[in-house]
């Protein structure tokens, strides 16, 4: 092969990873964000519901309490990591926005 066309592969190679890698790491993040964002919305409507309906009685509504009284019927697991949330994670209730606090 003439140096120049190895040069050339060798260029176009680099100028693909240049750009892959961080486009790749971008999407994963992003993915990542939004699979923690669906999980948890998921629990803070549960929590904030079984808050509403005065089943759970505080503002700190832990997922005991909530696989207790029905309102989550399967273990739910961190999307990223697979790892089951302890059962003293707990979601805070306030009037504007909920906020949860997974414990591994």
């Amino acid at each position: 092969m003439n140096i120049n066309k190895i040069v050339i592969y060798l260029t176009i190679i680099s100028i693909v990873i240049i750009v892959g890698c961080p486009t790749f790491y971008k999407v994963i993040k992003e993915n990542h964000r939004r699979l923690y964002l669906v999980t948890n919305k998921l629990i803070i409507e549960e929590a904030q519901r079984c808050y509403n309906q005065g089943v759970c009685k505080t503002n700190k509504v832990t997922l005991k309490m909530l696989y207790d009284e029905k309102y989550i019927t399967e273990k739910v697991i961190d999307p990223v990591t697979k790892i089951v949330y302890d059962e003293n994670s707990y979601v805070e209730i306030k009037e504007k926005d909920s906020t949860f606090y997974p414990q591994k």
